[in-house]
């Protein structure tokens, strides 16, 4: 069983550079040390993803796979395996499926209360996707009955059980403190095409971890205080920054 995280920020990220304190090299170092094995990088709109990177994660015992965090439809998808060729080919829902044999794609965090979730659009489109997100988003008191409402994996996992997705733990790490929270052991031999095809086939197991009540407040009002800036920066809806000169921004429409 690998160790992996298939949905991971670090300070390369345009988008995240304001608010995540390590790099790439910093973030493997750490896999590295929790004996992580499988990782992907992946940025708002922009495969990170090189020759130097990849052979440093290789030194470290780590099977790196490129990836990305894609606004599609002005909600997140996760893609696993692709190259910034691909992206500006999916501008809807449906385009999903010009890479759906050789890439891995991943509903992520689909129902919580902040951030772009794909919500009500996941079940009209759920052929298009390989498995739904147990998000590392969450503590325990919204395990609690009468607060559950709150934590969207209670719904990611009903609709992973109604359509027979797998479901795979990330830790969507913004922070380190985040990262090894929450994440999955799949079942394959350690290279990038068994990988992709054991998560596909739903051998994968969670394994998660409630963060503690101090780490989820910080959590989220880094979230709040992250859209409130671009907000104010394009003083417009930053789905469709219309004021911004930035190109990768400009993806986001």
């Amino acid at each position: 069983m690998l160790k992996t995280d298939l949905h991971i920020h670090t300070s390369e990220d345009w988008y995240d550079c304001d608010n995540v304190s390590y790099s790439a090299k910093q973030l493997i170092q750490e896999a590295a040390r929790q004996k992580f094995e499988v990782l992907a990088i992946t940025h708002h709109n922009h495969v990170f993803f090189n020759r130097e990177i990849q052979g440093y994660a290789k030194k470290k015992g780590i099977l790196l796979i490129s990836g990305a965090e894609a606004r599609i439809e002005r909600a997140d998808v996760l893609l696993i395996n692709v190259t910034n060729k691909d992206l500006p080919r999916l501008k809807r829902l449906g385009d999903l499926e010009k890479i759906k044999d050789r890439a891995l794609i991943i509903a992520p965090h689909p129902y919580f209360f902040l951030g772009n979730c794909l919500g009500d659009k996941l079940e009209p489109n759920i052929r298009h996707f390989h498995a739904i997100e147990y998000s590392h988003f969450y503590n325990k008191f919204m395990q609690n009955r009468l607060l559950s409402f709150l934590n969207g994996n209670k719904k990611a996992e009903e609709v992973a059980r109604k359509y027979n997705k797998p479901i795979i733990g990330t830790s969507d790490a913004h922070r380190m403190y985040c990262f090894g929270t929450t994440f999955s052991w799949v079942d394959s031999a350690k290279t990038k095409d068994a990988v992709l095809e054991a998560v596909k086939k739903g051998k994968v197991r969670l394994e998660t971890h409630p963060l503690p009540l101090h780490s989820f407040a910080r959590r989220i009002a880094g979230v709040v205080v992250k859209e409130r800036f671009w907000r104010l920066l394009t003083r417009t809806d930053f789905n469709s920054p219309d004021t911004c000169d930035d190109p990768h921004f400009k993806t986001f429409k």
